[in-house]
Formats: C-alpha cells, structure tokens, sequence
C-alpha cells in the first residue's frame, strides 16, 4: 500500500505542475458558481416564493463539479480524446492499476477540499437570508451533505473517465445530467425540494444530521466499489 501512495503522490505532483496556472480558471468558476447558487438559495428560501425545481436542477448537475479542476485534459477531452491519451501514457509506466486510481482520487480529494471551501465559502458569505435561517454548524452539515453526494456522483465520472472515449465520455455525462433533470422534476410533481429538504435537516440536527451522514457514507462506499469496479476494467481496455 506504501509503494502505490508513494508511485501516486509522484505523478499527482507532476500533474500539478504543469497544470498549476489553471487552478486560477478552476477558482474563478467556483467563484462565480457560489454567487449564482447563492442567488437562488436566497430566492427559494422567501416565504411566499413558489417552489421551482431549478435549483434542484443546478445542484444535482453542477455539485459534481467540486470533485473536477479544470485542466487541459477536461478542455480538450472531446476533441483530442486527451482522457485515453492519458491513460495510454500511464499505462507505459512501470506501475499498477492502484497506482493511477490512488493519483486520481489524489487529484479528486483535493479538487473537492479547495473547490468546496471556495464554494460554500461564498455561498454562505454573501447570502444574508442564508445566514440568518442557519447558524454556521448547520451550514456546515449543509454542506458536507452534498459533498457527500458529489463524492458518489464522481465515482461514476471517474469510471467514465477511465474506461471510455471523449466522445462516449460526453454522451455519457449528458445522460447524467438529463436523469438529474428527471429526478427533480420528479421530486417537485411530488411536492418535495432537495435543496429545502437538506436546509431544514441540518437546521434541525446540525452535525448529527442522519442525511448528512447517509450522504457521506455512501458517497464513500459509491466511489469505493466504484473503483475497484473501475480497475478491474481498466486492466482489460483495449486503448488503441
């Protein structure tokens, strides 16, 4: 276990290298991405204001996106294939399959660490409604409950990643984003909301919330048989 977090911290750091300068592109849209869902946090939470599925929608399609940095790769994954080029060049080093999924959960966890803490930074900062209907440890809970389920969302987008071209990639990531659309449609003709739902939960048990924890845990154990699932595959893809 030692040698394929050693062999994986080697590449993550390489991959930070050349890909430094577009933490700066990755910051500026979790920027702007925190004021718009704040916007409509503050919206849904007026009294008197009809309950859309919009932001249902937003969360359940653009949260995934914490676990992501922007690099050239995700740039240019549809028009180079640049996904299965990489995977070719890690396929000629001198390691394992364990060893690239310990680099990608390397880059995963800390996408999630600095995406979210800008995120939800920002959210909660300049949405005083936000403020004022939940103290800080319930926004934490808040939070960690869609953390939770963005962790098991990239499972699925790193098996993607892994084992499929751009172009199936893309296909694939559309028809994740149209099932999230369904769902919160579904949700709504049913007279739910996501996003009120996980406020009013954590408001109510803060860091003991039982949806937070569920979101959590099973994030985890998603993006665990996710994983194996995913390397047992990729020691069998043909990558020409």
């Amino acid at each position: 276990m030692k040698i394929v977090i050693r062999d994986a911290w080697v590449i993550f750091k390489r991959d930070l290298k050349i890909e430094k300068y577009m933490w700066i592109v990755s910051i500026i849209f979790m920027s702007y991405f925190g004021v718009m869902i704040s916007m409509i946090v503050e919206s849904q939470l007026e009294p008197k204001n009809e309950l859309y599925p919009i932001s249902d929608i937003v969360l359940l399609v653009l949260i995934p996106m914490l676990g992501f940095y922007f690099s050239k790769k995700s740039f240019k994954y549809l028009t180079e294939d640049s996904y299965t080029q990489m995977m070719i060049y890690l396929r000629t080093l001198p390691i394992s399959s364990k060893v690239i999924m310990g680099y990608r959960y390397m880059q995963l966890t800390t996408a999630l660490i600095i995406n979210s803490l800008i995120f939800f930074s920002i959210m909660y900062g300049i949405s005083h409604p936000l403020r004022v209907e939940m103290p800080l440890e319930a926004f934490i809970s808040f939070a960690l409950t869609w953390i939770g389920y963005a962790i098991a969302v990239m499972g699925i987008y790193i098996h993607f990643e892994f084992l499929c071209s751009g172009r199936k990639y893309f296909w694939l990531s559309m028809i994740l984003m149209g099932i999230s659309f369904i769902v919160a449609i579904a949700i709504r003709m049913l007279g739910g909301n996501l996003l009120l739902y996980t406020v009013n939960m954590s408001q109510e048990w803060g860091m003991l919330s039982p949806v937070m924890w569920g979101t959590l845990v099973g994030g985890l154990i998603v993006l665990a048989i996710m994983g194996k699932f995913t390397i047992r595959k990729l020691q069998n893809r043909d990558l020409l």
